[in-house]
């Protein structure tokens, strides 16, 4: 059978509506992330810094997305090599690449070129290394958790701080010079050292209760109301720094308790004389 004068895929990296759907949602993301390439060009071109406030904007975009097209694939059991393979191409789009050039933009002012070029090469370095160890190393695609901060995090942060500083009145500080351009810099550094660390981060877009509120939030970014808007953002940064101080303790508490209930459970094994340790030495 032809479609188009082409023959069919023989083997094809989709089968069924039900992974196709999360892939859609997996290239929107995509999409915004791209988008918000373009724009803070544009903001570059034109000399129109406000522009990069909808940059930021479409990176927070990108991530709610990335998390839906999994939580999608879970939810239709749709989930496809296709996807997982497509979904580390839009997280080095949207949260390497268009953070970093949204880093350099923004700081288009300062006369240190350390800042303005190193910075933002080191933060897409950093990004493309996590990404790549993480697709070698982590075959359950960080359903387990994350080795090294999630690049995301990072993301969130530059978007964040760029988005307040560029919504008035809130925008009469500087991201180039000044106190709070010190805790921005200083904040993506540590963010994109911890990337490349084995630091383990749990995955909070499996939790519906957590994933669910927190798109909620995003979408408040875009309301006109520029007052709430600054204060949804600023409850968001609070949020990012949270899971990136407490995450850690998090999965080493939850890593903790699973061992204390496994011990708990061999030992009840050993009780009623079913030891596995002496029972794999019989040789049947």
């Amino acid at each position: 059978m032809k479609w188009l004068g082409f023959p069919k895929d023989p083997d094809p990296v989709l089968v069924s509506w039900r992974q196709v759907v999360p892939t859609i949602v997996t290239l929107l993301a995509m999409l915004s992330g791209f988008l918000s390439i373009l724009v803070t060009f544009e903001g570059i071109r034109g000399s129109n810094p406000h522009l990069f406030r909808l940059s930021a904007q479409l990176i927070m975009l990108a991530m709610i997305l990335d998390g839906l097209d999994g939580n999608m694939a879970r939810m239709l059991k749709g989930s496809s090599e296709f996807g997982a393979e497509l979904d580390t191409y839009v997280d080095l789009t949207a949260f390497g690449i268009a953070p970093a050039i949204l880093i350099f933009a923004v700081t288009l002012q300062s006369k240190d070129e350390v800042i303005r070029v190193l910075l933002p090469s080191a933060v897409a370095v950093s990004g493309v290394c996590r990404l790549a160890r993480f697709k070698v190393k982590d075959p359950l695609r960080g359903q387990a958790g994350y080795a090294g901060l999630p690049i995301t995090a990072n993301a969130a942060w530059v978007a964040l701080f760029v988005f307040i500083s560029q919504t008035p009145p809130y925008d009469r500080f500087s991201l180039d010079q000044g106190k709070v351009a010190t805790l921005f810099l200083i904040g993506i550094l540590v963010f994109t050292v911890l990337q490349v660390t084995n630091l383990r981060y749990p995955k909070p877009s499996k939790k519906a209760a957590i994933f669910v509120p927190t798109a909620i939030l995003v979408g408040l970014l875009f309301c006109k109301v520029r007052v709430l808007s600054v204060r949804v953002a600023i409850v968001l940064l609070v949020l990012a720094v949270v899971y990136i101080v407490i995450g850690p303790l998090f999965v080493k508490g939850m890593t903790a308790h699973k061992a204390r209930m496994d011990a708990k459970k061999n030992g009840s094994l050993n009780n009623n004389g079913s030891n596995p340790i002496i029972d794999n030495g019989d040789g049947d």
